[in-house]
C-alpha cells in the first residue's frame, strides 16, 4: 500500500476498539449500513494457521499468552484458528463481542463479517459465537 491508497482507504474506515459494557469491543466512528464488511481493510493478505488445543496446551508458552488464543481465535472441532503473523497484531475483528442478538453476521464461519443491519454511530459491533465457535467449550 502506498500514501495514496492509504489515505483512499481512509473512507472505509467504520469502527475502532473501544470501551464497551463488555470490557473492550469493537464501536462504530459513523453510521454503517447494511450489507457492509466494516473490516475489508483489516489485513486482506493475512491468513490462518490452524492450531489444536493439545498442542496450544503443551507449548511452553506463559499460560496469559495462550489465554489470549483461547480469548479471541474461534475453536472449531478442537482446532483454534489463528492469525499467522502472531497474536500481538490480531485484526479489529477478533475484538466483536458475544450477543445473542447480534448486529454483524458471518457466512463463512467467522473468516469475514458483515453488518445484518444499520449500524449507528457509537454503537458497539457484536457477533453469535456460536455461528462460529464450537459451543461445546462455549458457554454464551
Amino acid at each position: 500500500m502506498n500514501k495514496k491508497q492509504f489515505l483512499e482507504s481512509l473512507s472505509d474506515v467504520y469502527t475502532r476498539i473501544g470501551r464497551t459494557k463488555h470490557g473492550v469491543g469493537v464501536i462504530a466512528i459513523r453510521p454503517i449500513p447494511k450489507g457492509v464488511d466494516p473490516f475489508k481493510n483489516c489485513d486482506p493478505h493475512g491468513d490462518v494457521l490452524e492450531i489444536s488445543e493439545k498442542e496450544l496446551d503443551a507449548y511452553p508458552a506463559p499460560e496469559v499468552a495462550k489465554n489470549m488464543v483461547r480469548d479471541f481465535c474461534a475453536l472449531q472441532d478442537g482446532i483454534y484458528f489463528v492469525p499467522n503473523y502472531s497474536i500481538d497484531a490480531i485484526d479489529k475483528f477478533y475484538f466483536l463481542n458475544h450477543s445473542r442478538k447480534p448486529n454483524m453476521i458471518t457466512k463463512d464461519l467467522g473468516e469475514t463479517f458483515i453488518t445484518a443491519r444499520a449500524i449507528k454511530t457509537g454503537e458497539e459491533l457484536t457477533a453469535d459465537y456460536r455461528e462460529y465457535h464450537d459451543t461445546k467449550s462455549f458457554k454464551p
